[in-house]
């Protein structure tokens, strides 16, 4: 596209003006930029002087309601979860035989999981009589060897057989 040189000289001119326009607001903006930080360190400090200490004597007021407030509903958390444990644990101990009856043993396993998580069921005490067993039946073995062996002693006149006195000449 052509352009007359008036045309030409006037965009070079309204494009100059824009660019001192675009420069005018960037120096604006940078100040503008400057005092909003120097009210953010006055709003700072006043808040620090003045505020600051009516919110701690407003919380020292109202701390101890607070405190009484939450000490309360912690101890009725406390009741309702000492009422309602037996009810639970119950449930989920049903809920697991029958489980176990319907033969759907991971269903069961699973719900006995949750129940030993959320504190409600004790874990199972693993037996140890299979290692007293074991002791018992060592004990007992034991026990019988030493009873062979005082049988079949070879010091003991019962099971020696007697010289014979005639000897072969």
């Amino acid at each position: 596209m052509n352009l007359s040189r008036k045309r030409r000289r006037e965009l070079r001119k309204l494009r100059k003006n824009a660019q001192e326009l675009l420069d005018q607001q960037r120096v604006v903006l940078s100040h503008a930029g400057e005092v909003l930080g120097q009210a953010g360190g006055q709003a700072r400090r006043l808040s620090d002087e003045h505020l600051a200490p009516r919110i701690d004597d407003a919380l020292e007021v109202v701390r101890p309601k607070i405190d009484r407030g939450v000490a309360s509903a912690r101890r009725a958390a406390d009741s309702v979860r000492r009422a309602t444990t037996p009810i639970v644990a119950s449930a989920l101990a049903r809920t697991i035989h029958t489980l176990d009856e319907l033969d759907n043993h991971k269903a069961a396993k699973q719900v006995r999981d949750f129940g030993k998580r959320s504190g409600y069921l004790r874990p199972e005490k693993k037996s140890k009589g299979g290692i007293v067993a074991l002791g018992v039946g060592i004990a007992a073995a034991a026990g019988v060897g030493y009873a062979l062996w005082q049988a079949f002693r070879t010091d003991d006149e019962l099971w020696v057989a007697p010289e014979s006195d005639t000897t072969v000449e």
